[in-house]
């Protein structure tokens, strides 16, 4: 083992019962890990949980990287990206055959964060996606990365990282499930994004996990000068708990816009958020969660910007629809400013149906359930500047049948 890794793995180590900010905590040594046995098991087991995030067997079976349990698939498309210079691999496979990747792992985030960023490093052999876009190349399809769990009290572990040089472009979508049979997993998944100069990431996350799953994201991005990041995140199951806070760091005339779609039921536990820190001149940022709450369902929608620069600009919203009595939502808005001239603001509202708008459409002809579906959909979409459109096509159509599940 090196020497920069074995300082590594002696942070890591000493970090395996650092408890997270937020969130429960998690007793890691329930869960195991398991392989299949072949690439043609990894496309079978892949099926059922792809379904719950949109995509059909031909589309996983194109996608990029598809990791189910501790398995990696690469479908073909990963050969019509090599053409362009593109690399999709793993990033234990990253580390071995490019010295410069390096200079990426756990740069973004602390590998002694906490217990779970520990783990991964520890625990994750080399798992997880490696994407690296040169400068200059714009990839027109979208990229598809799928990591599935599919037997109980399995854990996951995986380190993403995600580099788009200067003028380059990317769109990624990232789905991550659990087949309905599973009782009980772990996922753990950290991410590090490095936008260019003048660069474009568009990020998109589905989450459909199960009643007994834990799901730790630890997700971190740095834009740099004229960079733009665009992040959609959209979970819409039940689970144990989940907790997420991704940071965005932009530096000057760099901007970001981060949406979080939460749809809670049962006794589930959602801490959902975003950060997003202005440290150039002429960023700005906008942070939007839309919460339904149904059931016993505990969500907290944090989001936080904080201006190091001025002139900067940072608006939060934040709206939460609680459907059921027994359902609780918190809003967290932070603005924090450290420099004069920067425009800070936010919106945070927490309502229910207005009965007029049920009543009018079903004047029009539609059944309550129909009008309260339809109601609901538009309270979940959101407009995303600079989405794709593959990628908001994706989004509408889970959205529809989100909207349908909300109201039965």
């Amino acid at each position: 083992m090196s020497e920069w890794l074995r300082r590594i793995r002696e942070r890591a180590e000493k970090a395996l019962d650092k408890k997270a900010k937020y969130g429960p905590d998690i007793d890691l040594s329930r869960y195991n890990r398991r392989e299949p046995s072949d690439a043609s098991d990894i496309l079978r087991l892949a099926s059922e949980p792809a379904k719950r995030i949109g995509l059909s067997e031909k589309e996983v079976s194109r996608a990029s990287y598809v990791q189910v349990d501790e398995r990696i698939w690469h479908g073909m498309i990963v050969e019509g990206l090599r053409k362009q210079g593109v690399i999709v691999t793993s990033t234990g496979e990253a580390l071995e055959k490019y010295p410069w990747v390096r200079d990426y792992y756990w740069r973004n985030i602390p590998v002694d964060l906490d217990k779970y960023t520990a783990a991964v490093e520890l625990y994750s052999g080399g798992k997880g996606y490696f994407i690296y876009v040169p400068p200059g190349v714009k990839v027109k399809i979208p990229v598809y990365t799928c990591l599935l769990i599919t037997s109980s009290w399995e854990a996951q572990f995986v380190h993403n990282i995600v580099i788009v040089g200067d003028g380059a472009e990317l769109n990624l979508i990232t789905g991550c499930a659990v087949p309905h049979k599973v009782a009980g997993a772990l996922h753990i998944g950290v991410s590090e994004f490095y936008v260019g100069r003048n660069a474009k990431l568009s990020f998109a996350m589905i989450h459909a996990w199960g009643r007994g799953v834990h799901v730790r994201p630890r997700t971190s991005v740095r834009v740099m000068e004229g960079g733009s990041y665009v992040s959609y995140y959209l979970v819409h199951s039940d689970v144990a708990s989940i907790q997420a806070y991704p940071s965005v760091r932009l530096d000057k005339n760099a901007r970001t816009h981060t949406a979080s779609i939460i749809l809670g039921s049962s006794n589930s536990i959602y801490d959902i958020g975003s950060e997003a820190v202005l440290q150039g001149e002429g960023s700005s940022a906008e942070i939007v969660s839309r919460v339904i709450g149904r059931d016993e369902s505990w969500i907290a929608a944090r989001s936080r910007i904080k201006a190091l620069a001025s002139p900067s600009r940072g608006h939060i919203e934040c709206l939460g629809l609680p459907l059921s009595k027994k359902a609780t939502i918190i809003a967290l808005p932070e603005l924090e400013s450290r420099v004069e001239g920067a425009e800070l603001t936010h919106e945070a509202a927490i309502g229910k149906i207005a009965e007029e708008e049920i009543e009018y459409l079903m004047s029009k002809g539609f059944t309550e359930e129909e009008a309260r579906a339809l109601i609901l959909r538009g309270f979940m979409r959101v407009e995303v500047p600079g989405l794709p459109l593959q990628t908001q096509k994706l989004i509408d159509a889970t959205i529809k049948l989100l909207s349908e599940k909300a109201t039965g």
